[in-house]
This record gives structure tokens, sequence and C-alpha cells, in this order.
């Protein structure tokens, strides 16, 4: 369901450490996300002038009923994984 640059922007997501407060985020802004989604869509024509071709995947995504709760699932998954790996990590060091 997810877009080549969704998952860039998770993986640097994942990369810098935020998937909690992304998380959080989500969670504190899920009335807004179909109207995100619809001015991402409005606004895309400018971007794809500007050289800016990422944001038609994420107006899709968040103007899909489903769209920012399979994303919040995505990255909730990657918190679990990343708490389960710092305890090996610790135990390796």
């Amino acid at each position: 369901m997810t877009d080549k640059s969704v998952d860039e922007t998770l993986a640097a997501v994942r990369q810098w450490q935020m998937v909690l407060p992304a998380l959080l985020f989500l969670a504190g802004h899920r009335p807004l996300a179909f109207l995100l989604g619809q001015t991402l869509l409005t606004l895309q024509p400018l971007a794809a002038l500007l050289g800016l071709d990422r944001l038609g995947p994420w107006a899709k995504l968040l103007s899909q009923p489903d769209g920012l709760s399979d994303l919040t699932a995505r990255l909730a998954a990657m918190q679990e994984e990343d708490e389960r790996a710092v305890p090996r990590r610790e135990a390796e060091a």
C-alpha cells in the first residue's frame, strides 16, 4: 500500500530515532489527516513544478480513511522492533 517515498521517509524517521515523537504527533493530529491529505493534493501540481514529486503518495495515504491507521501501525511496529533491539545492544556491550 505504501509508496517508495513514504518508506524512505519512515526509514529516515527511524534513523533519527524519532519514531515515538512521530507516533505522538500523528495521534494528536488524527482529526486533521484528511484535511492535510486534501491540501497536499491541491499543492501537488505546484510542488511538481518545483521538483518535489513526493507529495502524491503522502496525499493519497492521508486522504484514505484507513491511511493514517496504517501509517500509525507501521510506526508502532518500528518502535517495538527498536525497543527489542536495545536490550540486545546493551548485552553485547
